[in-house]
């Protein structure tokens, strides 16, 4: 069963391409920065799994994200490398989904970060 969070979490992309707000503005609706610990994994997988057309959406974001600090995600061959670009490393994944869902955690818990600091 996956977590109402990741569900919501994991139709940010769509919602962006159709309406008028940010990234920032679509995960404060769902409860961000508050509720940015409780995203896992896991869920995230779940929720990407039971759409897969998500997964695209957010391949396409992460391919974009090559800003300091951020995350990003590159297909390597049949290796997927989710990586920080404040220098705080990165993480090889083989499996699509799961690569995925990593990279959506991280990008997300790094907005809602921003979101609290920034309050």
């Amino acid at each position: 069963m996956t977590s109402a969070l990741a569900e919501q979490v994991s139709e940010v992309p769509r919602k962006y391409e159709m309406g008028q707000k940010s990234t920032a503005r679509l995960l404060k609706d769902v409860g961000f920065p508050e509720k940015r610990q409780a995203l896992s994994v896991e869920d995230m997988e779940r929720a990407l799994a039971e759409d897969p057309d998500l997964a695209v959406l957010w391949f396409k974001r992460g391919n974009d994200q090559r800003f300091a600090g951020g995350w990003g995600i590159e297909c390597e061959g049949e290796e997927y490398r989710i990586q920080s670009y404040d220098g705080g490393g990165g993480v090889i994944v083989h499996d699509r989904l799961r690569a995925c869902a990593e990279f959506v955690v991280r990008y997300v818990t790094f907005i809602g970060d921003v979101q609290a600091r920034t309050r």
